[in-house]
């Protein structure tokens, strides 16, 4: 046995540390928000360096990959011999009275050391912050990175080389400009850290909300049928201006015959003009699909010049309408309106954890607003809809139902 292991002891500290640095740093490498490394460039120097190594994530990955690898090769070898000496009472597993047993032990010691130190506890504190990270040891990396670079590059070249007859394309680009994964990145990061009460809260939500927008549907803005008023067109002046008194809408959607033939559309305001005839003042439509993007629905909005669309479903009928208030409330959260303003479709807080809910409302909105997990479906959008589909019935007024451990009572 070695009778002063001391040397090989700080060896296999080092190799463990500088294995840990290097997987650490590869993982921040990765998981590092490109936007915000650009903004850190126009900051200070450790930014540039590390927008530097960004510019070039082939060459850097492949440096920590050869960093790390020494690291490991260095760790096995002092490893192996510290456990065989310490197990064992031998240096060499080979001249071992039970080599396969001193190798096993061996390996088994050292993986689990690499794994936990090395691995896994350096790659989730360099994944919870890792700009910090990049930013903090910016000047030793960099170092390390022009050290290892030539033979990273040459290792690379030789590993492209041989991969050639099989692998056919061209190679990917060394940097992709940002896009809207990296500002969705980005925005994600700044909200964790944003104060509720600073102003820019709301401005890094419209920001998120323009993001998702393409995510969104037309069925999940839109107006349902059954809360659609509208009227024939061969209605009078007389019968129309009754029924914008008696509903309170400032539009009201024309159709021949019934809600499926949508002709147009009638503003409030166009009855000023005193018109002869509905048809004097009818305004144009246009029809979407259910399952149109956001950001289409609000390009088609300006393209048309139109304020009104018809959401038509699978076979062709009547869904629901839909404004283009609708899609700016997207963008920019709810705006009140003639639909809005109903009593009955407001929520109420009635303490101790009670609430009144409106069937109406979306199931992914109350998700989002109570933290609720309800289940979410194709086949049903609303809380009433849900609860048609758990209850298996129209449920009577007073009924109970539970839904994910919420306790929903039908009034």
């Amino acid at each position: 046995m070695d009778p002063d292991p001391s040397s090989s002891i700080l060896i296999l500290v080092l190799s463990l540390f500088a294995s840990a640095f290097f997987s650490g740093m590869e993982m921040a490498f990765v998981a590092s928000s490109r936007l915000q490394t650009e903004l850190d460039a126009t900051q200070s120097w450790r930014g540039r360096v590390v927008a530097f190594l960004n510019a070039r994530p082939q060459l850097f990955i492949a440096s920590m990959l050869v960093g790390n690898n020494l690291a490991l090769v260095l760790c096995g070898i002092e490893s192996g011999s510290l456990v065989g000496e310490w197990v064992f009472g031998v240096s060499d597993w080979q001249s071992a009275p039970q080599p396969l047993l001193v190798l096993a032990t061996q390996t088994l010691v050292t993986t689990s050391v690499v794994l936990v130190l090395a691995e896994f506890i350096p790659k989730s504190l360099f994944h919870a912050s890792p700009n910090a990270w990049l930013r903090n040891l910016a000047y030793p990396l960099l170092l390390i990175f022009i050290v290892l670079a030539l033979p990273a590059w040459l290792i690379t070249k030789l590993s492209q080389g041989l991969l050639r007859p099989f692998v056919r394309g061209k190679e990917a680009p060394e940097a992709e400009t940002l896009g809207a994964q990296d500002l969705d990145h980005f925005l994600e990061s700044l909200s964790g850290r944003m104060e509720p009460e600073q102003e820019l809260e709301h401005e890094l939500q419209i920001l998120k909300n323009a993001l998702d927008l393409p995510s969104v549907q037309a069925r999940d803005s839109m107006v349902p049928r059954n809360e659609v008023q509208g009227v024939e067109i061969d209605t009078s002046v007389d019968d129309l201006t009754a029924t914008f008194a008696g509903t309170g809408f400032s539009k009201l959607v024309v159709f021949k015959g019934d809600m499926d033939h949508i002709v147009g559309y009638v503003h409030a305001k166009d009855l000023f003009d005193l018109p002869g005839s509905l048809k004097e003042i009818l305004l144009p439509t246009f029809v979407v699909p259910e399952a149109m993007a956001g950001d289409e629905l609000l390009r088609q909005f300006l393209k048309r010049r139109r304020h009104l669309a018809v959401v038509v479903d699978e076979f062709g009928g009547t869904a629901g309408i839909l404004t283009m208030e609708d899609i700016v409330e997207e963008l920019l959260g709810d705006i009140d309106d003639e639909h809005d303003l109903v009593e009955e479709d407001v929520e109420h807080d009635l303490g101790d954890g009670v609430w009144r809910v409106p069937a109406r409302r979306e199931v992914r909105s109350l998700n989002e607003t109570h933290g609720w997990e309800l289940p979410e479906a194709s086949h049903y959008d609303t809380l009433g809809g849900l609860l048609l589909h758990h209850a298996e019935d129209i449920p009577e007024s007073g009924s109970v139902v539970v839904v994910e451990g919420l306790e929903f009572v039908v009034r």
